[in-house]
């Protein structure tokens, strides 16, 4: 029997792992049109090196998924968590309900009071949409000053048209205790989000070394790669047609389910399904600085006024960095139906850390910019049942989508690897 995967970003290649695994006797092939690693790829410029889909790091709250992906291979460092939000000139430790023992006094019990009520008057109440659960999760004062900005900002979309059924995902968001938000009111300092706090890094080469890894991996179970546009399967009694010329008898697909109607030629109903799948681009921006880095990881800008929502010293992760050098990376998300002007965000991004006191322009040594169509599923009050009816349709000709597009799920790569475990042909 001969599997095809459609797609070898992390998603394809731990589904790949897993069918080898489990049926070593099966032929499997994974294609894809770039096997470059997807958003966890990496690049040098200049000898500066950047993470050029965003700061990505590997941790788990499952141990035995931990190990399992640091046993795929490479040479891994361990990293403690170092990673803020920029609040009106604070920078408060993540996460946010943890952090707040650093801000004065009157606004540790402003923040402390806005998250013990919403948990008092809330309590274990459904909320109808992202808005909502926001509001309800951690009170007024801190949506409103920076939860609901930050979000806006990134998902560019209203909060109250989105769903809240992603903030469930075990591990997805840190959730409030009430002990630690009591410790933080009275200044002292705890860490939230425990199962992040600790975080695992490639010691070189950046997050492709992820990705490579994996691929390796798959490459030793006899895992057999394919460099293709998959532009159309068609069903036969025995099998599928991929691109009119490769025969297989099983398919396992994860590219983005917006494009399967057309790719699997699917009915109507799943066009129009796939019409409202919604997501955003994100556009990395890299700078290259003379000079070393501060302490810190990623940072969180909810400011409105800053183009990028989130910066982070990728020199900070890896043992790259020559000494008195930083790479710093910013992102940027773009709705699909804005155009993309590289040179105009390049320039409103550094005009935004100069603002903030990141960096001073005479430091820049090296800038470029990177755009990625598929950054973001957005979770639309629709997606839900949107996804079910192109997966529902996609199981009557028995294939089965996996991943965080092939699924349109806001997964990290501990969880789609957790997800590919689970997974019997």
């Amino acid at each position: 029997m001969l599997i095809a995967i459609l797609g070898c970003g992390w998603s394809g290649l731990v589904i790949s792992i897993r069918i080898k695994s489990l049926y070593p006797s099966v032929d499997v092939i994974c294609i894809d049109k770039s096997f470059d690693g997807g958003l966890l790829r990496s690049e040098v410029v200049n000898g500066y090196l950047f993470d050029v889909g965003g700061s990505h790091v590997v941790f788990s709250r499952r141990r035995d998924v931990l190990e399992a992906i640091l046993s795929l291979g490479g040479e891994w460092i361990t990293r403690v968590r170092n990673s803020y939000i920029l609040l009106k000139g604070f920078l408060i430790p993540y996460p946010f309900e943890n952090g707040i023992y650093v801000l004065p006094p009157e606004l540790r019990v402003k923040y402390g009071l806005s998250l013990i009520y919403a948990m008092l008057k809330y309590n274990d109440e459904k909320p109808n949409n992202f808005k909502e659960w926001i509001i309800k999760t951690f009170g007024r004062e801190v949506a409103e000053d920076y939860l609901i900005p930050y979000n806006e900002k990134i998902w560019k979309r209203p909060l109250d048209q989105l769903s809240a059924d992603w903030v469930y995902i075990p591990g997805r968001l840190p959730i409030p205790s009430l002990e630690d938000i009591i410790k933080a009111v009275a200044g002292i300092p705890t860490t939230g989000y425990s199962e992040q706090a600790v975080f695992y890094y490639p010691r070189r080469g950046g997050i492709i070394k992820q990705w490579e890894a994996a691929y390796k991996y798959a490459d030793s179970l006899g895992v057999k790669f394919i460099k293709a546009e998959v532009r159309e399967v068609k069903t036969m009694n025995d099998g599928y047609i991929i691109n009119g010329w490769l025969k297989v008898e099983r398919i396992v697909n994860t590219l983005p389910l917006k494009e399967t109607p057309q790719i699997f030629d699917l009915p109507e109903e799943a066009y129009k399904a796939a019409e409202r799948l919604d997501y955003n681009s994100v556009v990395i921006i890299g700078l290259g600085l003379r000079r070393s880095a501060p302490k810190q990881h990623w940072i969180y800008v909810p400011d409105k006024e800053i183009i990028f929502h989130r910066y982070a010293w990728i020199s900070n992760y890896g043992e790259d960095t020559p000494p008195g050098r930083a790479s710093l990376i910013a992102d940027i998300t773009i709705p699909p139906n804005q155009g993309v002007n590289l040179e105009k965000l390049t320039a409103e991004t550094i005009q935004g850390l100069i603002e903030l006191g990141i960096i001073r322009e005479n430091e820049i040594d090296v800038i470029k910019a990177w755009h990625h169509k598929y950054g973001y599923p957005i979770y639309t009050l629709t997606r839900k049942s949107d996804v079910n009816t192109i997966e529902r349709h996609l199981a009557e000709k028995k294939i089965l989508t996996f991943g965080r597009w092939g699924n349109w799920q806001y997964w990290n790569t501990d969880k789609i690897y957790e997800k590919a475990m689970e997974i019997k042909l």
